[in-house]
C-alpha cells in the first residue's frame, strides 16, 4: 500500500430515524471506492453523537480523488444523501507533503509466541 498524499474527512450529519439508510449507502460508497484506482483506504466511522458519522479516505493523488467524484457509486450517494442529512456535511481535504510510519519501539519477542 503506497502512502496517500491526501486525506478527506467528512463530518456527516444524519437526519434522526434514515441514520440506518444513510449507513447503508455510505457503505456502498466506500465499496465502491475501495475497488479505485488510487484510493488507498475509504473508511466510514461512527462519531459520539448517534446521528453523526465520519468519512476518513485517502488517496495517492488529487487526480484519483477527482476521478473518484466522476465515478457511478459517488454520483449515486450524491442523488440520494440530501434527504437523509440533517444538515451538508462538513468536508476537509488535507495535502500531505510527507508521512512518518511510527516504529514500535518494545516489538514483542517472537520466541514467546505459542
Amino acid at each position: 500500500m503506497s502512502d496517500p498524499r491526501l486525506i478527506l474527512m467528512a463530518e456527516v450529519h444524519g437526519r434522526t430515524g434514515v441514520i440506518d439508510e444513510l449507513r447503508a449507502l455510505l457503505a456502498e460508497l466506500a465499496e465502491g471506492a475501495h475497488g479505485e484506482a488510487g484510493c488507498v483506504d475509504f473508511r466510514v466511522l461512527l462519531a459520539d453523537d448517534p446521528g453523526e458519522l465520519v468519512l476518513y479516505s485517502s488517496w495517492e493523488s488529487e487526480s484519483a480523488l477527482r476521478r473518484h467524484y466522476a465515478t457511478p457509486h459517488y454520483r449515486r450517494y450524491r442523488e440520494r444523501v440530501g434527504p437523509l442529512l440533517a444538515r451538508p456535511s462538513d468536508v476537509t481535504v488535507h495535502h500531505l507533503v510527507g508521512t512518518v510510519h511510527a516504529q514500535d519501539p518494545n516489538p514483542p519477542d517472537p520466541a514467546t509466541f505459542d
